[in-house]
């Protein structure tokens, strides 16, 4: 017979007062808001180093990069979608990166 823990699923508070006060922390300190999501987000680094090189070489420039990422990782603004090759993902940044800074 099989048996499973009987933990109870964890919950998060998305009330707008939570919020509010994640986004306080997060001026204070940005790690604040990172969860278990961000440890899977720092492990792309070949697939953001690829991004941000082809955004570079394709007539983007550092300003024009950093004004578009607002302070988040390129894995942040531009989620890798499960499976995409670090090449895969840097064209399809760099493209939505464009889009972003034409709007």
């Amino acid at each position: 017979m099989l048996t499973y823990n009987g933990s109870p699923t964890p919950s998060f508070d998305l009330s707008a007062a939570a919020l509010a006060d994640k986004s306080a922390a997060a001026l204070a300190d940005p790690a604040a808001l990172r969860g278990p999501l961000s440890r899977s987000i720092r492990s792309h680094s070949s697939h953001e180093r690829a991004a941000l090189a082809n955004a570079l070489d394709d007539g983007l420039m550092p300003d024009e990069v950093a004004r578009i990422l607002a302070g988040r990782r390129v894995a942040e603004a531009f989620p890798i979608r499960w499976g995409e090759s670090p090449e895969a993902y840097a064209s399809r940044a760099v493209a939505e990166m464009f889009v972003a800074y034409l709007q």
